[in-house]
C-alpha cells in the first residue's frame, strides 16, 4: 500500500511559515508587542493607533494632576526599569516620556500606522483571515487590511463620552471632560464645579483649587481613599522623591537598581488579602481607611456621612488621595451628593433643588468600561461582539480569547488583573500569551485557534465561584460589575497579579478548538530534518555537565 504523500512536508521541522498580524493600539501594550515579537522570524505586523502618537491614554489624559497612583518603580516594563524616575510617584508626562522612548527605540514608528481609527473587523471564513477596516481620522476614508492574528490591545480607557444629563448642552460656559482637557481655559476666580468623584476627579479637584474662586463636587457616591499604595516605601508620603545621589547609584550599580525594583514590586503585589472578604488584612485595612478619612476630613460629621462608604472596602477601586478630601474641607468648596436635576445656561441643579452658578463644568465622569466593543467585531458564526457581550455577560478565557472569534486576543480583557497589584507584568504576560500561539500557529501548521465553549464556561464559572470569596462581589454600584449593582464581575482577576501570571505561563491547548492547514495535523514533521538542521545550527547544543549545572544553581 503507497503511503499518501499530498500530506508530505518537503520543508524541515517547525519552519515557521510567514504570518501577518494587526495591533490595534500603540499604547503600553502595543509598546510591548513591537519588543517581543522581533524575537521570531516570519511575522509581518502593524500597529494602528487613533492618535497622532504612541502611549494611548498617558498622550490623552492630559487634566491637571493626573499622574499613577502606584510606585514609578512598578509601572514599567518587568524587563526594562527606569533608573532616572524623579520619584517614588510620578506624574503623566514623566511616564508619557519614558514609554515614548522605549517606543523610538523598540522601532514603534516604523510599524504604526498613526491617526487611523479601527472601525470593524470581521472573520471571513473562505481565507481564514480577519478584514479590518480602517478610517483615516484627518480625510475620514475606510480602507481595509488583512490579517492571520488580530490583537486588540486598545485597552479599557480609550472611549470616553459627556454624561447624559439634561441640558448639558445649553451650558453657556466651558464644559471639559477629563479624557479631552482644554488647557486653554483659564480657572483663575472661576465658579466651577466637577461632576465626578472617581480617579481622575480626585486629581483633578485639589490640582485646580488653589486658582477657582469656588468649587462644588458633585460625588454621586462614595469611595474608599487610602493611603498610597507601597506606603511603607513613601518616606514623605506622595512626595517622596529620588535624589540625583540615589538616581546614581540606580544608573551605576544594576544589581541594587534590580533589587530596589523587586522590592518595590512585592510591596505592590502584596495587596490581595486586602480584598478577601472577611480577612484579618480586609478588616485592619477597612479601619485605617476610615480613620484616615475621618482625620482628612477634620472629623467633619457631615461630610463623614456623605463620603465614607457603606459598602465593602474594595468592592470599587481603592484610590489614593493626595490632598482630595483635604480639599473637600475647605470653605470655598461644596459638596453635592443629592444627583443633577438639570443643567441650565449659566447653573446645575440638584435633584433636591439646590441651584449652583458656575462658570466652568469638569466632566470627571471616566470611561465606557463595559469591555463592549466600540466597533462591530464579527466572528466565524456572524455574530457581532457588540451584540454578544450587549445582551449576554462579557466573558472571555482567561481574559484574552473569546469562543467563535478565531486568532483574535485581547489585553485588559474581561477578568484581567486590573486592580490586583502590578497591571504591566500581567498585560505583558497576556502579549507573551498571544505571541505563543502566534509561533505555534507558524511552526506546528495551524490555521487558527480559538477556546472552546465548554472551557470558557468552566473557566467562568470557576472564577464566579472565587470571586464570591472576594469584596468585588459585594453589595455596590461598581464598573467592576455587569450591569453595575448585583452582575457577575467582569473586571478584575479573582486573584493576585503573581497568581494570574502563574496561570498565564503556559498553552492550556486542551481548551482549545485547533484547525490545521491540512488534513493532517503532523504534517509540520516536515521532511525529518531538525528546525536547527535546517537553520544550519550547532547540532550537539543539548550536552551538559551536570556538575556544573549545580554549581550554577548554587551561585543563584
Amino acid at each position: 500500500m503507497t503511503a499518501d504523500q499530498s500530506i508530505y512536508n518537503s520543508d524541515h521541522a517547525y519552519k515557521a511559515r510567514p504570518i501577518k498580524v494587526i495591533v490595534i493600539g500603540a499604547g503600553v501594550s502595543g509598546i510591548a508587542f513591537t519588543h517581543f515579537i522581533k524575537d521570531y522570524e516570519n511575522v509581518e505586523f502593524t500597529l494602528y493607533d487613533k492618535n497622532p502618537e504612541v502611549c494611548g491614554t498617558w498622550y490623552e489624559a492630559r487634566y491637571p494632576g493626573c499622574s499613577c497612583d502606584i510606585p514609578s518603580h512598578s509601572y514599567t516594563y518587568s524587563f526594562r526599569g527606569n533608573p532616572d524616575w524623579s520619584g517614588l510617584y510620578v506624574g503623566r508626562e514623566e511616564i508619557f516620556h519614558f514609554f515614548r522612548g522605549l517606543a523610538e527605540e523598540y522601532g514603534v514608528y516604523e510599524h504604526t500606522k498613526f491617526e487611523k481609527l479601527i472601525v470593524g473587523a470581521e472573520w471571513l471564513k473562505d481565507s481564514d483571515q480577519w478584514k479590518v477596516a480602517v478610517k483615516d481620522i484627518k480625510t475620514e476614508e475606510i480602507s481595509y487590511d488583512y490579517c492571520n492574528v488580530l490583537l486588540n490591545a486598545s485597552g479599557a480607557l480609550n472611549k470616553w463620552s459627556l454624561p447624559n444629563i439634561n441640558g448639558l448642552d445649553s451650558f453657556e460656559g466651558p464644559v471639559i471632560h477629563s479624557a479631552r482637557w482644554d488647557d486653554s481655559v483659564d480657572f483663575t476666580d472661576k465658579r466651577v464645579a466637577v461632576i465626578g468623584s472617581g480617579a481622575s476627579a480626585i486629581q483633578i479637584v485639589p490640582s485646580v483649587h488653589p486658582k477657582v474662586k469656588s468649587l462644588v463636587s458633585f460625588n454621586r457616591s462614595a469611595n474608599w481613599i487610602s493611603g498610597e499604595f507601597a506606603s511603607e516605601l513613601a518616606t514623605n508620603g506622595r512626595e517622596t522623591k529620588y535624589s540625583e545621589e540615589e538616581r546614581r547609584k540606580f544608573r551605576e550599580d544594576p544589581e541594587y537598581f534590580l533589587n530596589w525594583r523587586k522590592r518595590v514590586e512585592h510591596a505592590v503585589n502584596m495587596s490581595y488579602d486586602v480584598f478577601v472578604k472577611d480577612s484579618e488584612v480586609h478588616k485592619e485595612m477597612t479601619a485605617q481607611c476610615i480613620e484616615l478619612m475621618k482625620k482628612r476630613l477634620n472629623y467633619d460629621e457631615t461630610l463623614i456621612k456623605k463620603l465614607i462608604p457603606d459598602f465593602s472596602l474594595g468592592c470599587r477601586r481603592l484610590t489614593p488621595g493626595n490632598n482630595y478630601l483635604e480639599t473637600l474641607t475647605k470653605d470655598n468648596v461644596a459638596v453635592e451628593t443629592a444627583g443633577i436635576e438639570e443643567i441650565t445656561k449659566n447653573a446645575i441643579v440638584t435633584k433636591e433643588g439646590t441651584k449652583h452658578e458656575v462658570d466652568i463644568i469638569v466632566c470627571a465622569t471616566g470611561y465606557d468600561t463595559t469591555f463592549v466593543p466600540r466597533f462591530p467585531i464579527v466572528g466565524i458564526d456572524g455574530v457581532d461582539l457588540r451584540e454578544k457581550w450587549s445582551n449576554g455577560p462579557s466573558e472571555a478565557y482567561l481574559g484574552v480569547t473569546i469562543p467563535n472569534y478565531p486568532n483574535y486576543f485581547m489585553t485588559a480583557g474581561p477578568n484581567s488583573p486590573i486592580s490586583n497589584g502590578s497591571l504591566i507584568p500581567s498585560l505583558e504576560k497576556q502579549i507573551e500569551y498571544c505571541i505563543k500561539w502566534v509561533h505555534k500557529m507558524q511552526t506546528e501548521d495551524i490555521r487558527y485557534i480559538m477556546p472552546t465553549q465548554e472551557a470558557t464556561d468552566e473557566f467562568n464559572e470557576m472564577k464566579d465561584a472565587m470571586m464570591e470569596h472576594l469584596s468585588f462581589t459585594s453589595h455596590c454600584t461598581s464598573w467592576y460589575k455587569i450591569g453595575r449593582h448585583g452582575g457577575k464581575v467582569a473586571g478584575p482577576w479573582p486573584g493576585s497579579g503573581p497568581h494570574y501570571m502563574e496561570v498565564m505561563k503556559t498553552l492550556r491547548c486542551e481548551d482549545y478548538a485547533i484547525k490545521y492547514r491540512s488534513k493532517n495535523r503532523f504534517r509540520f514533521l516536515g521532511d525529518g530534518h531538525s528546525s536547527r538542521e535546517g537553520k544550519g545550527m550547532h547540532l550537539g547544543w543539548y550536552v551538559r555537565d551536570e556538575l556544573m549545572d549545580k554549581k550554577v544553581e548554587e551561585s543563584v
